[in-house]
């Protein structure tokens, strides 16, 4: 079954799948990638909803996108305090 899942959502749970995936040889990349998802969904930075074909499918919370934005503002001021 594919998941559906906006494309953030999905970057973000693969990057979780490649952290996670050494040491995990007994289940396949599809479980994997449900339970990251599925703990995304737990501590309130992923949402489901229904999509315009009435399917259920997931989203990343606002709370993770204001997360997100405030990560890549501290990553840039880094990068400027560098070239100072």
């Amino acid at each position: 079954m594919r998941l559906r899942m906006s494309k953030m959502l999905r970057f973000w749970d693969e990057c979780e799948y490649d952290r996670r995936r050494d040491g995990r040889d007994d289940c396949a990349k599809s479980q994997l990638l449900c339970e990251i998802l599925h703990e995304f969904e737990k501590v309130g930075d992923a949402m489901r909803y229904l999509n315009s074909k009435g399917r259920v499918a997931w989203k990343p919370t606002p709370r993770m996108l204001a997360r997100l934005a405030d990560a890549e503002q501290e990553a840039r001021d880094d990068a400027d305090q560098e070239l100072i």
